[in-house]
């Protein structure tokens, strides 16, 4: 429980989005006095600067009300220099869920919580906050995908006049606290969880849901076992009232299901017909129909289940993942239209940009992990013949094997940018499909236009971290590069 009032309470990274959010609804919604905010930037110019960078939702004249309504409140800014003066002195600090990774923090913050002070983010007090009904979804991969398709089918399926929020890692949506904390109880909202969320601390929904697990983020935890441990607090935080949605193809998933079961939630599993278990819900495949089967009942099919628009085998596994949260939330029924053929999934996840002479390019530059990369390729695979694949970035401690064998079956080149998980991924390949190195993203281009064949696609699957930060930048992102060596740059996704 967070307590906010009669406390020393201090927010850490006010210009961000996290922040600056929590300012404006300590300050300038609870009226609370003394609040100190930390910021890495040292004069008001650059202080502006962050903040427009960071807060991105609402457009332009949305963010100068936000940044004028914060620089009018009574708080007090340590900026630069100051930053972090009086740390030690709090009672209750609010700072983002990637603060760790940030060198000025440390070891300040670690000692402060030594000294007594309570360390908590924005989504610790969000979901204090909230009234309705609380999802979570975190995993290794799909996490985005399946948040946007539950989203989705709670729009499709819910009473007319239940309010559904979302809220998580995309800054260009986020919903205000003041929002959160005004919603009608029978609202429900969707949270993705990162695994900086968990990483020191427990975040409890009335439904939580694991996508998948492999190996990622190892330096923000140190092992595999604890990146494990870390995604795990969510579906173990759930409680006996609550619902806990694992996927039951997936070995580290499985292997999950006894401590989950002894938590007395719910428990769910998706793309896994049922078991022996009738306290236990299922969602699965067969064929192309979708089967549900509610805790204590009988299976039944979805009808509206089929023409999912998206491609890929990984993506009816987040449909599946999606309607498992949906069916346990118990909002509204999915006996009806889910209306999923209007469904266009995400911004640059296997998202078709261009289209010239036959080939198609395609952005998944958020495939910045090995099996998300080898889901993509073989997603594309499956309906292209003869891939060139854009590859970059650097390494996460990942295995590379599958990632590698995917571009064996379905890609005829690969063109790399550098970096040391280019050189992982190419030790894992080791030769076994035709590998050209460039310098930069524009030669790349260049020359997988040469390169693709009649047919075929041009895939950006990086399965790296850091290509969009080390070889996009701050140039035109992706399609627009794209469009313009077409001779169609249109400014608008295809």
């Amino acid at each position: 429980m967070i307590e906010l009032r009669d406390r020393k309470v201090h927010v850490v990274g006010a210009s961000g989005i996290e922040g600056a959010d929590l300012l404006l609804y300590l300050v300038g919604h609870l009226g609370l006095s003394g609040v100190v905010a930390h910021d890495f930037t040292a004069a008001p110019d650059a202080f502006r600067e962050s903040f427009l960078k960071a807060n991105t939702a609402g457009g332009p004249e949305t963010q100068e009300a936000r940044l004028a309504q914060l620089l009018s409140m009574p708080i007090d800014l340590r900026l630069g220099s100051r930053y972090l003066d009086g740390i030690d002195e709090a009672d209750l600090i609010f700072a983002s869920q990637n603060w760790f990774n940030y060198p000025p923090n440390l070891p300040a913050l670690p000692e402060a919580q030594q000294a007594g002070a309570q360390l908590v983010g924005i989504l610790d007090l969000a979901l204090q906050l909230f009234p309705g009904t609380r999802i979570g979804v975190t995993g290794s991969n799909g996490k985005s995908t399946t948040c946007a398709l539950t989203r989705h089918l709670l729009e499709a399926t819910t009473p007319s006049g239940v309010s559904i929020l979302s809220a998580g890692n995309d800054r260009g949506s986020q919903v205000p606290l003041v929002t959160l904390a005004q919603a009608d109880p029978s609202a429900v909202a969707v949270w993705e969880v990162s695994n900086r969320h968990l990483r020191d601390r427990t975040v409890a929904c009335d439904v939580a849901t694991l996508t998948n697990l492999s190996a990622n983020h190892i330096e923000d935890h140190g092992s595999f076992e604890d990146y494990v441990a870390a995604k795990t607090r969510l579906v173990t935080s759930a409680g006996p009232d609550g619902h806990a949605i694992l996927c039951g193809s997936d070995p580290y998933s499985r292997a999950l299901l006894p401590q989950v079961r002894a938590t007395g939630a719910t428990l769910w599993q998706f793309d896994c017909p049922p078991t022996n278990s009738s306290t236990e819900g299922f969602v699965w495949f067969e064929g192309e129909n979708v089967w549900l089967q509610y805790p204590g009942g009988e299976p039944t099919r979805v009808p509206g289940a089929s023409g999912l628009p998206l491609w890929g085998i990984h993506n009816r596994k987040n449909l599946l993942a999606a309607l498992a949260t949906v069916a346990a939330a118990q909002v509204g029924p999915l006996d009806g239209d889910l209306q999923l053929e209007r469904f266009e999934g995400l911004p640059e996840r296997l998202d078709t940009v261009a289209e010239d002479n036959g080939v198609v390019w395609i952005d998944d530059i958020q495939a910045t992990t090995a099996p998300a990369a080898a889901a993509g390729i073989e997603a594309v695979g499956r309906r292209r013949e003869g891939i060139v694949l854009l590859v970059g970035g650097e390494d996460k401690a990942m295995d590379y094997g599958g990632m590698a064998d995917a571009t064996e079956a379905h890609v005829c080149h690969v063109l790399c940018l550098p970096g040391s998980g280019t050189e992982a991924f190419l030790a894992a390949l080791n030769g076994r499909v035709p590998v050209e190195h460039t310098t930069d993203l524009e030669t790349m281009l260049i020359r997988a236009r040469e390169l693709a064949p009649a047919g075929g696609a041009v895939l950006l699957s990086p399965g790296c971290a850091f290509f969009r930060r080390d070889h996009v930048g701050s140039g035109p992102p992706f399609p627009v590069r794209v469009r313009q060596l077409l001779g169609s740059d249109t400014g608008e996704r295809e």
